[in-house]
């Protein structure tokens, strides 16, 4: 422990009692009203963390001397190098920290970050808490208007970092999503640092798992791994990831593969197995839906189109593999039973459209028939007059 940290704990236990009168008594927002309204929209303002917890003095009087004094270890702001031990002389305190089921390893997670590394060496250009937290609005991360919030993290980080996540990740993080990742889930929160070459595929794991086993079992991993080249975000990116779509093969595959190349033409394969299956299933989705639209039950064929779907999905990750023998199998399954549903559903609206037909013309055959006898009896009526 430093002997810095250590003389702020000892402050800290010290303003202790301050901060117990102050809990009926906080004159500070008096003078101070430009934060007042922050402070009090504040978690600690919620449980009773006053001013002087971080600031010390004496806010149970109205004179600006005796309030400030060395007396009342009055510290003012506090400057940017002693903020992550002051913050931490309550958050790593379990006695404080456990009835709110708050971690208290976060200072020792931003000590081994890039973040607290080089705030060590100096630097107080780098994030401490109040830079992500901010100073006194300090809102829990579940408040959406919280600047940790999951939807506000990409935001908070942008403003030191310009380089942002701009890809499917946003775009999905924008929807709503909160299984989406946020940079805190790739670099992490108060143990941030940026992934290297080596641990990019790990860090892409944690959620994509099926991708990173196959990957694992394929021949790019050991050509990639003796060129120490990125594995998922040399095809992928990092901050700007494209949608998975086939066009990748197309893309992507060339930038090491000639066009004429065995490699070049394995992806080729690949692509047009996972094309022909996707464009099957879409089409027999497509007739589901009209069939849906005419109150058909569709229910049975629903069934038969997520056992689909399911093969589909499978193939997906595998396609990490190379393994195409294994790829073709998944790919034939999951065409093959939209192919059967979609000619079903191709002969059932063959049927309904004769059926319908066949009801048009009964319907045409009645109102012909009610025309003429409304003509004759209109006649036999003529005839009595």
């Amino acid at each position: 422990m430093s002997a810095r940290f250590l003389s702020i704990m000892i402050l800290a236990l010290a303003l202790a009692e301050l901060t117990g009168r102050a809990q009926e008594q906080n004159f500070c927002l008096v003078c101070h009203s430009e934060i007042k309204v922050d402070y009090l929209e504040s978690i600690h303002a919620a449980f009773n963390v006053t001013c002087v917890a971080c600031h010390g003095g004496d806010p149970t009087t109205l004179d600006s001397r005796a309030a400030h004094a060395l007396e009342a270890f009055f510290r003012g702001t506090p400057q940017r190098a002693e903020i992550p031990e002051l913050c931490a002389s309550c958050h790593s305190d379990p006695m404080r920290m456990k009835p709110y089921g708050l971690r208290t390893d976060q200072y020792a997670e931003y000590q081994t970050s890039r973040h607290g590394k080089l705030l060590a060496q100096g630097d107080t250009r780098v994030a401490v808490c109040t830079d992500c937290h901010t100073a006194h609005r300090i809102l829990p991360a579940w408040e959406p208007r919280s600047t940790v919030h999951f939807e506000n993290i990409p935001s908070t980080c942008a403003r030191c970092h310009a380089q942002r996540d701009q890809g499917v990740h946003s775009a999905a993080l924008a929807k709503g999503n909160t299984k989406a990742p946020t940079c805190a889930t790739c670099h992490g929160a108060h143990g941030a640092a940026p992934p290297g070459v080596e641990n990019v595929s790990k860090v892409c794991g944690m959620c994509h798992l099926a991708e990173r086993t196959h990957f694992e079992s394929s021949p790019h991993k050991k050509s990639m791994d003796a060129q120490n080249i990125g594995e998922c975000a040399s095809c992928h990116g990092s901050h700007t990831i494209e949608p998975t779509d086939r066009k990748l093969f197309d893309t992507v595959c060339t930038n090491c593969h000639g066009a004429d190349s065995r490699a070049h033409l394995v992806g080729q394969k690949i692509k047009t197995l996972l094309l022909a299956a996707d464009e099957s299933l879409r089409e027999a989705t497509h007739l589901l839906e009209q069939a849906q639209q005419r109150a058909v039950d569709v229910s049975a064929y629903r069934s038969r189109l997520i056992e689909a779907r399911s093969y589909f999905l499978q193939a997906l990750p595998v396609q990490h593999s190379l393994d195409i023998p294994h790829i073709e199998e998944l790919t034939r399954r999951a065409k093959s039973i939209a192919d059967d549903v979609r000619s079903s559903l191709h002969s059932f609206q063959g049927v309904m459209a004769i059926r319908l037909l066949g009801l048009t013309l009964v319907w045409v055959f009645l109102l012909l028939l009610m025309i003429v006898i409304y003509l004759a009896l209109r006649e036999r009526r003529g005839e009595h007059l």
